[in-house]
């Protein structure tokens, strides 16, 4: 799926995407009439899963963006009796990322939903599962190689890798499989929820490799700069966002 929006300029001609990602949380400083004059132009949303449609929904019409998600173990809306999943026609007009690629201005992104597996709930997955879907990916990751120099731009998870940003229970563990895709497919960029943060002290963003993984609990703004040397897209992070965690870090 391919779409248009009207880029930012840069230094020297460069273009920016600025993307707004949420998670977990329905933030009211997001859920009001005034969301455009408060946070400004955003290309794209992107969401980490765990919250309602209403709210989506009304981030895409108040925003004027398009959105693309993954849904989280909490999914609040009715599940099939058969797949025991959520039907996507309960979020309607939003692209689900889970286990697939898509394609927004010369940006790829690609996604995994849900969690670690703890009460056999739906979208709860162990760690066989979560490669499985990781693996429907791959494919399309080389033929993007072979025409662009890289596989993936941005990963969109509702759980984060392993050791990083993960809790220590089983349910809010980060999964193992997820490290190792990083490390071989080195996307941009990881986006992902579900490890709240309560204290706002915590970091959310950590450099694994060149991957910057950055936690969307509530919401985060971030800006993606084509970088036309390297045929690909830079992160930039701004200071406030850089934590020490993880296993290295900016």
């Amino acid at each position: 799926m391919s779409a248009h929006s009207d880029n930012g300029k840069g230094p020297q001609g460069s273009e920016t995407l600025r993307v707004l990602a949420v998670s977990d949380e329905v933030e009211p400083q997001l859920y009001n009439a005034s969301i455009k004059e408060w946070l400004g132009h955003v290309d794209l949303i992107v969401s980490c899963g765990d919250l309602p449609a209403n709210y989506l929904d009304f981030l895409v019409s108040n925003l004027q963006a398009p959105m693309y998600h993954v849904l989280g173990n909490h999914c609040f809306a009715p599940h099939d009796p058969t797949t025991g999943r959520c039907s996507p026609a309960a979020y309607p007009g939003l692209e689900n990322l889970n286990g697939k690629l898509a394609y927004y201005d010369g940006l790829v992104l690609g996604g995994a939903e849900g969690s670690p597996l703890y009460n056999g709930g739906p979208h709860q997955y162990n760690e066989q599962q979560m490669e499985v879907t990781l693996l429907r990916m791959v494919p399309g990751m080389l033929i993007n190689k072979v025409r662009t120099g890289r596989y993936l731009d941005v990963l969109v998870t509702h759980a984060p890798p392993a050791g990083i940003y993960d809790y220590t229970d089983v349910a809010h563990k980060g999964f193992a499989s997820l490290s190792q895709f990083v490390d071989l497919f080195k996307p941009s960029l990881l986006l992902h929820g579900h490890t709240h943060r309560y204290n706002p002290m915590m970091p959310i963003h950590t450099l694994t490799g060149n991957t910057h993984i950055i936690n969307c609990y509530g919401h985060v703004v971030i800006e993606l700069e084509k970088d036309a040397e390297a045929k690909g897209w830079r992160v930039n992070v701004p200071e406030w966002m850089r934590g020490a965690h993880g296993r290295s870090t900016v």
